[in-house]
């Protein structure tokens, strides 16, 4: 019987094509995490926003909730963690010092 043999040019197609396989998963993990990041720097960024005009036209005064938020009309729609699309809790404490937000995330 013969043996067949793998021409070498094969071992050099798989080799490539197990090193593209692995950096293309490697740079899709990369992209996903930037984006969930960015998503997340977004969301919070909207919240303090609005939580601070609130306060500076001195609406809110103390410890704030974001439902407050709500009922003074500065946030249209609910707060939705981009990752897990859960609604952020409306009892989230919000507070103003030293001219910076701050949310007890």
């Amino acid at each position: 019987m013969e043996k067949k043999k793998i021409s070498v040019l094969w071992y050099f197609v798989i080799t490539f094509a197990i090193i593209g396989i692995i950096i293309i998963t490697k740079t899709v993990v990369v992209i996903k995490d930037q984006h969930e990041e960015r998503s997340i720097y977004s969301m919070r960024s909207t919240v303090e926003y609005y939580a601070k005009r609130c306060y500076l036209e001195e609406k809110c005064n103390g410890t704030v909730t974001l439902q407050t938020l709500y009922d003074n009309e500065y946030l249209k729609n609910e707060v939705v963690n981009p990752v897990t699309k859960e609604v952020i809790n409306h009892d989230l404490e919000i507070k103003y010092e030293d001219e910076k937000i701050i949310i007890n995330w």
